[in-house]
């Protein structure tokens, strides 16, 4: 016969199972089953104990401590819902054949049975579901619930169940429902909070406190020890020093509280009521030459009046290690997400000093966290950009208004970086002002490419001209050639005998009016040509229209095209830049003109119009009656390089459309229900111009 234990499963979960001759005997033992039997045998021997020491007090009184209360709860508490019947289940044999259960009747050890474990269950129930997690008595919202249900209403519920019980056995009703609470409350409150944070709530893995911190237990606990022993069993109960010695624990209470919170007050507690239930068992010290019942009732009295302060102190410093664990996991979510974020980030106080930079800052500029606080970023400010922003940043300070601000920063290898700072005001929870939190951006390729779209766009304007320059030749010429003739009629009537002064008047009239007319037309060039960053200013775009209607209207009379107009009256403003305005408009019009090249003359008509676009809004759209937009064009009408043209360019609609974003609007075109294309420019009203 050869007998084996075979070992099988997963590493971290082995099993075993007791094979003989090959053949297995039984199920798989699992290791966790182990456990699971020595949790229940451990459970029965501590109710088994807090049975007695509940029923060691005399039975015409009842005992200020019902221990297997706290027994119950803290192993419901600890383990799964599926397993609480065999929680419930195990006590009864205690109950029912323990010594100290002799003389009892039945039917009472039944009713009181039931009575607990409705308690424990009703208990457990509402605490499990409360914090929606294992309940371990750590924070200030356990600690609250726990009082809350386990040390008042469902003690309170059950005293009326079980005094009626009492009563049935001939004791007086409200002093058994005031005795039963007590019981209950006592032990929920002193004895639960040592169970769970000292006999379930230590681990062997928990890491062991400091040299510092060990010395401070062991005087603690000490002078616990030495405090509690003189408080309840010694000296006579008649003499008037026992009133201060019996409160020679609570400083040490509230030591144990202040230091160790919710754990250290449990078990100062868990102390002092050792010391006072044994001198109370044995009538020593403040219990000598007193009745059982008055016993009873002087040590709940004792207990109750060192307990619940000190319990109330140790949830409020339960509340504020939780708030101040809560920032802290705060900050350093923050902290985390600001050092992984791909810009630059910083946070200031009041006085606008930087408190906080993330690690791109300071890989960035090369520097230390030390270096940047308070000015020590500023170094890095180009000194042609230092005087305005720190007037910007007064200003801000002064008017505690959100502000952004384009500055050069510069590098670790010395290059200076164009960057937008953009701030916002950070408040407190209650609203009290805190200071700035804000984000750098890197616009160096942005404010490059915009040099380069202004550039570009210059050209493309030289190119709009060029386009026009016979009809704008053709418009110089006309004043020229009148200032001409008029010189040539003063010119010979000056030579006459009398010269006629009006005739001679109204000619000097005429040809000032030329002058200025060809000055204008000059001039409006020019301005068209110049090469200029972008200024935003408040744009009437119906003035606009006008403006460049007048640009084209000669070559669109050398075309023989007429310009009709369909202008919505008392538009609101735009803010734009009026040339680059000007310009979108002079290419779609052109653009227009060039695709009615081979429309019949009655056709030829192109149509300019504005008009509101929902409530924020301007739309200007222009109608021609060309062929059109082939479908294989419409996706590309915009890219750059994209012409339909024998000698265009391709970059009119490309610049229109950058412009037209720049502005915050949008550009898109469509065929017309008969003939032509439409192109649709919406402008926003209130904007910030172009960005």
């Amino acid at each position: 016969m050869r007998f084996r234990v075979a070992r099988h499963g997963t590493s971290s979960s082995p099993a075993l199972t007791f094979e003989v001759n090959g053949r297995s005997l039984g199920p798989s033992f699992h290791p966790d089953h182990l456990q699971v039997l020595f949790g229940f045998c451990l459970f029965e021997v501590a109710f088994y104990v807090a049975y007695r020491c509940g029923m060691s007090f005399s039975q015409v009184a009842a005992s200020p401590f019902w221990f297997p209360d706290s027994v119950l709860l803290c192993a419901l508490l600890v383990t799964s819902p599926k397993r609480w019947w065999i929680f419930i289940l195990l006590p009864l044999p205690i109950r029912l054949f323990s010594e100290v259960a002799q003389g009892i009747p039945l039917w009472f050890l039944l009713t009181t049975f039931w009575i607990d474990s409705a308690k424990g269950l009703i208990a457990a129930f509402a605490l499990r579901g409360f914090v929606a997690r294992t309940f371990r008595l750590e924070t200030a919202r356990e600690i609250g619930a726990f009082f809350a249900f386990a040390v008042v209403l469902v003690p309170a519920a059950s005293a009326f169940f079980g005094a009626t019980a009492r009563s049935a056995l001939g004791h007086e009703y409200w002093q058994s429902w005031e005795q039963w609470f007590l019981g209950d409350a006592l032990a929920q409150m002193i004895v639960t909070p040592a169970i769970l944070h000292w006999g379930l709530g230590l681990s062997l893995k928990s890491k062991m406190p400091d040299i510092k911190r060990r010395l401070e237990i062991v005087a603690l606990t000490l002078g616990l020890l030495l405090a509690s022993y003189a408080a309840t069993n010694t000296g006579p109960s008649s003499i008037d020093f026992a009133g201060t010695r019996a409160y020679l624990p609570v400083p040490l209470l509230f030591w144990a509280a202040f230091r160790f919170g919710m754990r250290g007050a449990s078990g100062a507690v868990a102390i002092t009521a050792i010391f006072a239930v044994d001198g109370a068992l044995h009538g020593r010290g403040p219990f000598s030459d007193l009745s059982p019942p008055d016993i009873t009732l002087a040590l709940q009295n004792f207990l109750l009046l060192r307990s619940v302060p000190l319990f109330l102190v140790a949830a409020v410093i339960a509340q504020r290690k939780e708030v101040e664990t809560r920032l802290l996991e705060s900050e350093d979510r923050f902290r985390n997400m600001a050092n992984a974020a791909p810009v630059l980030l910083w946070v200031s106080g009041r006085d606008m000093q930087c408190e906080f930079v993330n690690e791109s800052w300071l890989e960035l500029t090369g520097r230390s966290l030390n270096e940047v606080s308070d000015e020590g970023w500023r170094q890095d400010v180009h000194p042609d950009d230092q005087q305005h922003l720190r007037e910007t940043c007064q200003l801000a300070q002064h008017t505690r208004q959100p502000f952004e601000i384009e500055y050069r920063l510069r590098r670790h290898d010395g290059e200076y970086r164009w960057v937008v700072h953009r701030a916002a005001l950070r408040y407190a929870a209650d609203g009290e002002y805190l200071g700035y939190i804000g984000s750098v951006i890197d616009i160096t390729d942005r404010k490059l490419a915009e040099e380069n779209a202004r550039h570009l766009s210059h050209a493309q304007r030289l190119v709009i001209v060029g386009e026009l320059s016979a009809a704008i030749a053709h418009e110089v010429r006309q004043p020229l050639s009148a200032i001409l003739s008029n010189a040539g009629a003063a010119e010979a009537l000056l030579k006459s005998p009398g010269p006629p002064l009006d005739e001679l008047q109204e000619i000097i009239s005429d040809v000032r009016a030329d002058v200025l007319r060809a000055d204008e037309i000059v001039g409006r060039i020019r301005e068209f040509l110049r090469n200029q960053t972008t200024r935003t200013q408040s744009v009437d775009v119906n003035a606009v229209v006008g403006e460049a209607i007048h640009f084209i209207s000669a070559d669109a009379r050398r075309r023989r095209i007429q310009v009709r107009t369909d202008l919505a009256p008392r538009l609101p403003a735009i803010s734009a830049d009026r040339t680059q305005l000007l310009q979108v408009l002079l290419n779609l019009l052109v653009n227009g003109m060039d695709a009615m090249e081979d429309t019949d003359q009655p056709d030829r008509y192109l149509t300019i119009r504005t008009m509101p676009h929902g409530s924020s809004d301007i739309e200007i759209t222009v109608i021609d009656r060309g062929r059109g937009i082939a479908p294989d064009e419409s996706r590309r009408l915009f890219e750059p390089f994209f012409t339909t043209k024998s000698a265009g360019m391709g970059l009119g609609l490309s610049i229109v459309r950058s412009i037209v974003i720049a502005h915050r609007g949008h550009i898109w075109a469509d065929n017309n229900a008969d003939r032509g294309a439409s192109f649709h420019v919406v402008m926003p009203v209130t904007g910030d111009g172009p960005s």
